[in-house]
Formats: structure tokens, C-alpha cells, sequence
């Protein structure tokens, strides 16, 4: 029998995997879900079956309680069936010819046993299957023929209610609207009066605006032409400056090589004086003089 993980049941009936686990443990009774060793969830094809009978249930309106019940009906409906049957159809074993090999009584008996154990298996296995199948059909029928009642009694009051509301709503709708129609048209003749007094604040502040701006650029076209004169005075009067200043300068460094040349033709003079004064006193043989070593 082909199995299923839980990520292939999801997505082969469009149910998300977190619903599949609520919907196991809402409906752990009915809804028995084998698993492997390392606790994987395997579904076989009775199960899927199942989790869509609940899926179209649930689609249809029905609460989980409501569910609830049905699915015991339906399993009280299959135990009576199955209390029912007394004996099982005949079987019918399909012998295949094989190959005569000598084998002894025992291992015939053995071979036969397993034959028919295999065979009751698979019939039993089918057998519950289509008990299951049958059920679910009934039950699928019942609880369209239930919801198809139900709607079918409140379809009337439902549409008398939601026209009863539509018309007072609609009358509700009208006077506001009348309403909202007269205070927009208030509100229009009043912007219109706003708009053409703020044109006329508009064109008047312009004019001003205007004329305040043809003086300002008279009065600094002015200050433009007297600034203009007056930074050339400046540049003049700097330039003029410091050409003094340059020959100021130039007279200054020729006061300076003068007065060094002095100084230097000074100390070439008190040379001479002191070595003449030298010589002075080496030749009259006097002492004195060391003292202006």
C-alpha cells in the first residue's frame, strides 16, 4: 500500500500542515495517524480520504462539534454493518499451474495455510474498505441534504432582513446626500468668494511688490556705482602707498650701508691708533702698554 508524508498530504488537498495536526488532535478518535520509528506521520489513502470528508465538511460551514457527530454516526453505522454480516462471501482461490514437485503432507498443509491466510487478508482489507467508502458516500449525502435545509430556512427571512436593511439604509443614504449636497454647494459659493477676494489681495501685493522692487534695484544700481568709485580711490591710494613704502625702504637699507661703512672705517681706525701706541711703547721700553692687550 502506497504511503504518504505529511508535507505530500498537504499539498495533494490544499490543507496546510499545521491545520492537518489540529484537525489530528480535534479528531484523535477518527483520525488515527501511524508513524514511523523516528515519529514521522505516514498517510495511506484511508486517511486521506478521511481528512477530505472533514476538509469538505469544514468548507460547507460545519463546525467541529457538528463534525464530531457525524463521524460517530458514521462509525455506529459501520459497527452495525459489520454486526450484520454473519459469514463472508465464498472465496476463490486462483490456482496456477506449476511445475509437480514432490513435497511431503506437512509443507502442503503449511503452503495452503499461508495461501489462504494471504488471501483473507486481502479480502478483509477490501471488504472494510468499500464498508468505509459506502458510509462516507451516505453520510457526505446527509450532511449536503442537512446544509441544503438549513440554508433553504433562513434563505427567506435572510433576504427579507438584508432588503429591509438595503431600504432604510437607502433612505438614510438619500437624506444624507441632500444634505451633503447643500453644505458642498454652501462651502463652493464661499470659496468661490475667498478665492476672488485673495486674487485681488494677490494682484494688489503684486503691484506694491513690484514697485518695491524697481526702487530697491534703482537704490542699489546707486550703491553699486559709488562703491565701484570708491573702491577705486582705495586701490589707488594703496598702490600709491606702497610705492612709498618701497622707497621708504630702499632709503632706509642705503642709511644702513652708510652707517656700516662708518662703523667699519671707525674700527679700522682705532686699529691703527692702538697699534700705534703699541709701537709707541715697545720703542721707549715701557710696560704700560700690555694693559691694552
Amino acid at each position: 500500500m502506497k504511503t504518504f508524508t505529511l508535507k505530500e498530504v498537504s499539498k495533494k488537498i490544499n490543507v496546510k500542515p499545521a491545520t492537518l495536526r489540529k484537525w489530528e488532535k480535534d479528531f484523535e478518535e477518527y483520525l488515527e495517524i501511524p508513524r514511523t520509528n523516528q515519529g514521522a506521520r505516514i498517510y495511506s489513502q484511508v486517511e486521506i480520504d478521511l481528512l477530505l470528508e472533514i476538509k469538505h465538511m469544514y468548507e460547507n460551514k460545519l463546525s467541529t462539534a457538528m463534525i464530531l457527530q457525524t463521524l460517530q454516526k458514521g462509525y455506529e453505522l459501520e459497527e452495525e454493518e459489520e454486526e450484520e454480516i454473519s459469514e463472508p462471501p465464498a472465496l476463490t482461490l486462483a490456482i496456477v499451474p506449476q511445475e509437480i514437485t514432490p513435497v511431503s503432507n506437512e509443507e502442503l498443509a503449511i503452503k495452503n495455510a499461508d495461501q489462504f491466510f494471504d488471501a483473507m487478508d486481502q479480502y478483509k482489507q477490501t471488504f472494510l474498505n468499500e464498508v468505509k467508502e459506502e458510509i462516507r458516500n451516505v453520510l457526505r449525502k446527509e450532511v449536503v441534504e442537512e446544509v441544503k435545509k438549513e440554508i433553504s430556512e433562513g434563505a427567506h427571512y435572510t433576504v427579507n432582513s438584508i432588503s429591509e436593511s438595503i431600504t432604510k439604509s437607502t433612505a438614510t443614504t438619500k437624506a444624507e446626500i441632500e444634505g451633503l449636497s447643500g453644505h458642498l454647494e454652501k462651502n463652493a459659493e464661499q470659496t468661490t468668494e475667498r478665492l476672488l477676494y485673495l486674487s485681488k489681495s494677490i494682484a494688489n501685493a503684486s503691484h506694491e511688490t513690484s514697485e518695491e522692487i524697481y526702487t530697491l534695484s534703482k537704490q542699489l544700481s546707486v550703491s553699486t556705482e559709488e562703491l565701484a568709485h570708491y573702491v577705486d580711490i582705495t586701490n589707488t591710494e594703496i598702490f600709491n602707498l606702497s610705492e612709498t613704502i618701497e622707497q621708504d625702504r630702499l632709503a632706509r637699507g642705503k642709511e644702513r650701508d652708510q652707517l656700516r661703512q662708518e662703523i667699519t672705517q671707525r674700527e679700522a681706525a682705532f686699529q691703527n691708533l692702538l697699534t700705534g701706541f703699541r709701537d709707541v711703547a715697545a720703542a721707549k721700553e715701557k710696560k704700560w702698554w700690555k694693559f691694552w692687550e
